[in-house]
């Protein structure tokens, strides 16, 4: 399913538009009757960012949307 994933820069904090593939990966379950699914994102280009020129995705790595917590 190709989507446009938001992803901010940890360098310079801008904002980025990144072409990607949702890819849906299976976990391992401690219970074998409960199945886990882990949505990750695939780029589809090499992207940097749009300000500081920094490597934001690239097409051979995943990527996890995870929270952060604010400290």
């Amino acid at each position: 399913m190709r989507r446009i994933l938001r992803m901010r820069c940890q360098a310079c904090g801008h904002w980025n538009r990144v072409p990607v593939n949702k890819v849906v990966v299976e976990q391992d379950s401690p219970e074998p009757k409960v199945k886990v699914f882990i949505p990750m994102y695939l780029p589809l280009q090499f992207s940097k960012c749009e300000k500081c020129g920094e490597v934001i995705a690239q097409p051979k790595e995943l990527i996890k949307i995870v929270k952060n917590a604010e400290i």
